[in-house]
């Protein structure tokens, strides 16, 4: 189990570890889009809009939990790449105990104030119901996403990037199944949607405790109830990678839902428009993302190694990866936008944003493609006071500043908003650039002496 990734034709060796990420992300976006396309074409504007706002609140807390989870996932690779498999049974416990309390504060919380975020979204009225309903039943099951997203980090960061494939298979096949029966069948609208959601992740977290479990020897968890006792030296480090970039995500998700309460002001057809060219840019993102995922396990087992060398061929490697894909997907978004957005829609107000919007998404892509080998040696060297600074510049400075700029100053309304949100990026891209060819990233100490 595993794969020993300091020596090899680094290429190979990446493309091979890569595919399975890359059909993960697929498979997680395919399962959020689904949702999206099968209410944009059952229930109209105001459902796409509903899910929306209650699925971005949904993962900026999903986000923090992968935040947190990545802390793991560095530790545990560190750890693989030094030799020092005697110490993960206790990093394992202690990674799933920390999990596990976050999802049930972040669940209780967002179930109290649902009401209070769905207005300060300002959430047009035509889907506000409609989206507390799907923030509440998505939110209680945060427990089983943060679940998922744990078991799935001591998976990779020990080098199995397969058996994670599987689980959000597992996943998006349930959801799948769910939003036929519950929107087609039962026409209940978001609310079936968020039920869908939520059976869907709670059979994957299921399935893949029961391999874990099964396979224990192999990664080193015995699941004995004293196991899950915390280790705090090992949490205080896991803290110190998460909450940098915990902090990060909120930035750019909460900046991003700033932006959104901006552009729902605007109407119900301008508000569709922004969340169909959201929703296609994290779809297309999956391969960037890929390769940051992929490409920093790979670094975090080479820094531990002390194998320097390999780490610049990793991100040469992740970078053509991600920029020829890019490119690829910037092109389809140029050339059809308006088939790319009726698979959301046949509002033909919403459509006639399809061109514009489309061009930007081209843009990001490319963007999202030569930020994430930056990034994925920024989570390798367990560098998050560095990922968070790259965070506060995307999400507080850049976006806020770009997106006013071009949407009020520029006259551009809601494509002004988007195109700030694409602009953003370089923020990263800036302080990644500088970490990597600095040289810095050689003289980071390991998280563990």
């Amino acid at each position: 189990m595993g794969t020993d990734f300091t020596r090899g034709e680094v290429m190979p060796l990446l493309f091979k570890f890569f595919l399975p990420f890359l059909l993960a992300n697929l498979l997680n976006s395919i399962y959020n889009t689904v949702d999206t396309i099968i209410i944009g074409q059952f229930v109209g504007s105001s459902g796409i809009v509903a899910v929306t706002m209650g699925g971005k609140m949904l993962n900026l807390f999903t986000n923090i939990g992968l935040a947190f989870a990545g802390g793991g996932q560095v530790l545990i690779s560190q750890l693989v790449g030094a030799g020092r498999r005697d110490e993960l049974n206790a990093t394992i416990g202690t990674l799933f105990s920390e999990m596990f309390g976050l999802s049930l504060l972040f669940a209780l919380v967002t179930f109290l104030f649902s009401r209070r975020i769905i207005t300060w979204l300002n959430t047009p009225p035509e889907a506000f119901e409609s989206a507390v309903v799907y923030l509440r039943i998505t939110c209680a099951g945060l427990p089983l996403i943060f679940g998922y997203n744990a078991v799935s980090s001591v998976l990779r960061g020990m080098g199995d990037s397969k058996s994670p494939l599987i689980f959000i298979a597992i996943a998006a096949f349930i959801n799948l199944v769910g939003d036929l029966i519950f929107i087609v069948l039962f026409h209940m609208g978001a609310a079936g949607t968020a039920i869908a959601t939520v059976l869907g992740q709670g059979l994957s977290l299921l399935f893949s405790l029961t391999v874990l479990y099964r396979r224990r020897e192999h990664f080193g968890f015995d699941f004995r109830p004293a196991s899950f006792r915390v280790d705090y030296p090992k949490l205080r480090v896991m803290l110190r990678l998460g909450y940098p970039v915990a902090l990060r995500a909120c930035c750019i998700t909460i900046t991003q839902l700033v932006l959104m309460s901006f552009v729902n002001l605007y109407g119900l057809t301008e508000a569709t428009a922004y969340s169909i060219g959201d929703k296609i840019v994290h779809l297309a993102n999956i391969f960037s993302m890929a390769a940051k995922q992929a490409a920093g396990s790979m670094v975090g087992q080479n820094i531990g190694a002390d194998r320097h060398d390999r780490v610049k061929k990793i991100v040469r490697s992740a970078a053509v990866i991600s920029v020829s894909t890019a490119l690829v997907l910037g092109l389809i978004s140029v050339a059809a936008p308006y088939a790319v957005f009726g698979l959301f829609t046949r509002d033909a107000a919403v459509l006639s944003f399809a061109p514009s919007f489309m061009l930007i998404g081209a843009l990001i892509f490319l963007l999202s493609a030569v930020m994430s080998p930056y990034e994925a040696v920024i989570t390798g060297t367990g560098n998050a006071g560095l990922s968070l600074l790259g965070g506060l510049l995307d999400g507080v400075i850049f976006r806020i500043c770009f997106s006013f700029f071009f949407a009020r100053a520029c006259g551009m309304g809601v494509q002004g908003f988007f195109l700030g949100d694409a602009l953003a990026r370089l923020g990263p891209i800036l302080v990644g650039g500088i970490y990597y060819y600095s040289g810095a990233w050689k003289r980071r100490k390991k998280l563990l002496s």
